[in-house]
């Protein structure tokens, strides 16, 4: 009896005013998923507590860290791990979703950090579409990103997709590439590039898409056998 809502990230940007302004959009798990409007430069800032991840909709943004930078352009992505100083910035306006724990992160005992060594490690710039071209197989997602204890998944397909029934956790389906079809017993979604939608723990829903369709998820590490 689960009913879907649809999300749109242009649609939801274009209620973005100001630059640096952010709209609350849903919770996935204990991850909470937010669009926000780039244009500028923020201060230099770090969070002890929560991994946060950059994917960009529209435009180009540059992400600086203590691990270095990466430019980031529409279906990238990167993750700057907790206690990474960095900042964002767009000389032009740009579109992107912002995801990061919002449910007592404070409280996950020795996960905080405190400093980071600059060069111990790399930012990393994932391609969503990239990525998708190497899947190994047709509507099989594979892990391109974690963060917290969720990850971010990729495949391409077309027809129906395998699904676990009833989901097991919450999911966030986005469509990169392509149109897709959700449907649970109260309501069927057909959703076109930029469209999200989450389906809660819980529901039973089928899936499919059109030829050359190219999909990601946002769901927890791990699934049951």
């Amino acid at each position: 009896m689960t009913k879907l809502t649809k999300f749109s990230v242009s649609q939801i940007a274009d209620q973005l005013e100001k630059p640096f302004s952010m709209a609350n959009v849903v919770h996935v798990g204990d991850i909470i998923v937010n669009v926000y409007v780039c244009q500028g430069m923020v201060q230099w800032h770090k969070h002890l507590d929560i991994d946060e991840l950059f994917w960009v909709y529209e435009g180009t943004i540059l992400l600086e860290s203590d691990w270095g930078e990466v430019r980031l352009r529409p279906g990238d992505l990167a993750v700057v791990p907790k206690g990474i100083g960095h900042r964002s910035s767009s000389g032009l306006r740009a579109s992107v979703l912002l995801m990061r724990c919002d449910f007592f992160p404070d409280r996950k005992n020795g996960r905080r950090r405190l400093y980071a060594i600059p060069g111990e490690e790399k930012l990393e710039r994932v391609s969503l579409r990239d990525m998708a071209q190497k899947s190994p197989a047709l509507s099989q997602f594979q892990t391109v990103a974690q963060i917290e204890d969720s990850v971010v998944q990729v495949a391409r397909g077309e027809g129906n997709w395998p699904v676990h029934i009833p989901a097991p956790h919450d999911r966030l389906l986005y469509v990169l590439e392509g149109t897709a079809t959700v449907r649970t017993f109260r309501s069927m979604l057909h959703m076109h590039p930029g469209d999200f939608a989450l389906v809660p723990r819980g529901a039973e829903f089928q899936l499919n898409s059109t030829r050359g369709t190219v999909l990601v998820q946002v769901t927890r590490e791990h699934e049951p056998e």
